[in-house]
């Protein structure tokens, strides 16, 4: 009976090993999630654990207000990456959302929170 649980949990143990490679998830992001900056970006950048599909894949930055305040999608020359441009930010706070579509076909979405405080 010992063996047969040992079994079954070692089964479970690698089909979740599977099953959590099959989604692209966040890695890092510029500026850090949760980071305070000195200066507006030029630039927020999203790395994934899988390359997206660009068609079904972008990304938002709103002020502390909601308003959008810049959209951006897959960057073409690395498929794992979401540029999002942006003008200067005034001092304040901005959250980015994200929605993606990993090739293998499975969608995640999330947010992440920064700051800009000259």
């Amino acid at each position: 009976m010992h063996a047969l649980r040992l079994a079954l949990v070692s089964l479970a143990l690698v089909l979740g090993a599977a099953t959590a490679h099959a989604h692209a998830y966040l890695d890092h992001a510029s500026p850090r999630v949760g980071s305070t900056v000195k200066s507006s970006p030029s630039e927020v950048r999203l790395w994934f654990s899988q390359a997206l599909e660009p068609q079904f894949t972008s990304a938002q930055v709103r002020s502390s207000s909601g308003a959008v305040v810049a959209t951006g999608g897959v960057d073409p020359a690395k498929p794992k990456e979401i540029v999002v441009r942006v003008n200067a930010l005034p001092a304040g706070s901005y959250k980015v959302f994200w929605k993606v579509l990993s090739v293998d076909s499975h969608h995640t979405e999330g947010s992440f929170g920064f700051e800009v405080r000259p």
